[in-house]
């Protein structure tokens, strides 16, 4: 570096982040179909992809804090760099039985709008590619339960990649714990 020329490490490394997460949100125009990119997890049995501009990280499971009264679905508590998170199971809120946490499991930390949560996956599989063309409506009675989760599928051979739309997740009811409703059952 030249003498008189200076630089700030902050702004770089934001500016840098930004670059990061704008080329994750890129939409790409391929064969005249939009492209975006897809966390694929695993919850059970089934694959789901989580719309990687919403997703902030991918965590080895920590130590997790149990919190007395809250639903299944809600495993616990972590501290995130100085800010509580919780961690989310999504099997009981797809249909399926709450899963044994096993050493493997990661969190994947997604992020809509003001909400944020830790997702509880099995296994992650990575990014993948997937043009707006390849997207197909869930089948009449296929996931009734969570119909409103999803926004789609889409078929790889054998497999089928279920698309989760999680601006709809992170709104649901069920993910907000109300501190006032927290607080009548402490009294």
């Amino acid at each position: 570096m030249q003498e008189g020329q200076s630089y700030e490490i902050k702004q770089i490394l934001q500016g840098m982040r930004t670059d990061y997460w704008r080329n994750l949100e890129a939409v790409e125009d391929v064969g005249g179909g939009s492209v975006s990119e897809y966390l694929v997890i695993r919850c059970g049995t089934k694959r789901y992809g989580l719309l990687a501009a919403n997703c902030r990280e991918v965590l080895k499971l920590p130590r997790l804090v149990r919190v007395p009264r809250l639903p299944e679905h809600l495993r616990g508590i972590f501290n995130l760099r100085g800010e509580i998170v919780v961690v989310t199971d999504l099997c009981p809120l797809l249909g399926q039985g709450a899963q044994v946490i096993q050493d493997g499991f990661r969190l994947v930390v997604i992020e809509a709008g003001t909400i944020k949560t830790a997702l509880l996956a099995e296994f992650t599989e990575g990014l993948v590619s997937i043009e707006e063309g390849q997207v197909e409506p869930l089948a009449d009675g296929s996931g009734t339960g969570f119909r409103d989760l999803v926004f789609g599928k889409v078929v790889q051979g054998e497999d089928v990649l279920v698309l989760m739309d999680l601006g709809k997740l992170l709104g649901r009811p069920e993910l907000i714990v109300d501190q006032k409703e927290k607080a009548e059952v402490n009294n």
